[in-house]
């Protein structure tokens, strides 16, 4: 029986698949389905070569109804006009696609009720996981995707949680970097300025800073920022300066817009970088090599974590009952414009 002509334009259904084979639509369905022992092998062909001759695709929403999970998967980035997310987005979104799965990408909400409700959105949306980028400590995001029972992979999250399995960077390896190239270049006195104590990060390299600089032996010196952001950094830094001398002969700002901040300020202030003052950045996020001077800063294996992360999601969602499990990278200094040897008259300034 020759398959019947479907109208252009209009979606082939089980029932059309059925008058063309002459068998019923449950027999059908589980023959597209694959469902074993319900048809034969013979019978299971003949309705496939059928569905492909007559342009049949499976219903999506249908389908992802029934076994309630889709290949939608969620990103959820804290700010997307950061440099440093956008390449890890696009990095998740390559290797996912390769997996067969599409991307939807939020941004973080202000609100601490709004967070909550963007996961149990997506939850409620059928999305089938998650990738949560440098969420907060004690995050409500982070008890929602509990709530929802959907698998999960944090990123950039200095502070494990292990009730998800993430990958993060080893924030201790990049402060012990930084301090160790400004100690062999002669600094002695050395200012951090921190993320956010809310932030698992910010307060991941501030707790590092402050026990590697003792071991180093530097004067150390730490001016939170209120935010991970070129304005923060740039108050943090008129803060710094308006201090009691004597002055730091080197800055390390725990990300690069917190350093190019600094960088704005020290320059209003006809403060020579690096002659008068040293800096340094965090993440090594896309054209810090062409800033005036090119900055030296961590490098963060960015390519590197957003294949893993991906590889993560995909095991956890064809296996939800494997245990959570944490991946740290390695990072590594690049030496660029931005430091210099500290001469000792201008360490006494």
């Amino acid at each position: 029986m020759p398959p019947i002509p479907t109208t252009p334009g209009t979606s082939v259904t089980l029932a059309d698949i059925a008058r063309a084979t002459g068998l019923n639509t449950a027999s059908v369905s589980r023959a597209l389905r694959g469902i074993k022992g319900k048809v034969s092998a013979e019978t299971r062909q003949r309705v496939e070569q059928i569905a492909r001759e007559m342009g049949y695709r499976p219903n999506a929403v249908a389908a992802s109804l029934r076994t309630k999970q889709t290949n939608l998967v969620g990103i959820i980035v804290p700010d997307l006009a950061n440099p440093l997310f956008g390449p890890i987005v696009q990095g998740l979104e390559a290797q996912l696609c390769r997996q067969g799965l599409l991307c939807l990408v939020v941004q973080t909400p202000q609100g601490l009720a709004e967070r909550r409700e963007v996961v149990l959105a997506l939850s409620n949306r059928l999305v089938s996981g998650l990738v949560i980028l440098a969420a907060e400590i004690d995050d409500p995001m982070l008890g929602a995707a509990q709530e929802a029972a959907m698998p999960v992979v944090l990123m950039n999250r200095g502070a494990g949680d292990r009730r998800f399995s993430s990958i993060v960077n080893d924030d201790h390896e990049s402060v012990r970097l930084v301090l160790e190239h400004l100690a062999d270049l002669g600094h002695r006195r050395v200012a951090h300025l921190a993320g956010p104590r809310v932030s698992s990060t910010g307060q991941a390299r501030r707790q590092a800073f402050e026990i590697l600089a003792k071991s180093f032996g530097l004067d150390a010196r730490v001016v939170e920022c209120s935010a991970f952001t070129r304005e923060a950094g740039a108050a943090a830094t008129s803060k710094l300066l308006a201090e009691k001398p004597p002055r730091p002969s080197a800055i390390f700002g725990a990300n690069d817009l917190i350093a190019l901040g600094a960088l704005a300020v020290l320059r209003e202030r006809g403060v020579s970088v690096p002659g008068e003052m040293s800096l340094v950045g965090h993440n090594d996020m896309p054209l810090m090599d062409l800033v005036a001077p090119p900055m030296t800063t961590v490098h963060v294996e960015v390519e590197q974590m957003s294949r893993q992360a991906a590889q993560m999601l995909v095991e956890l969602l064809r296996d939800h009952a494997q245990a959570p499990s944490m991946r740290v990278l390695m990072p590594r200094l690049v030496v660029r414009e931005s430091t210099a040897e500290v001469a000792s008259a201008k360490a006494e300034v």
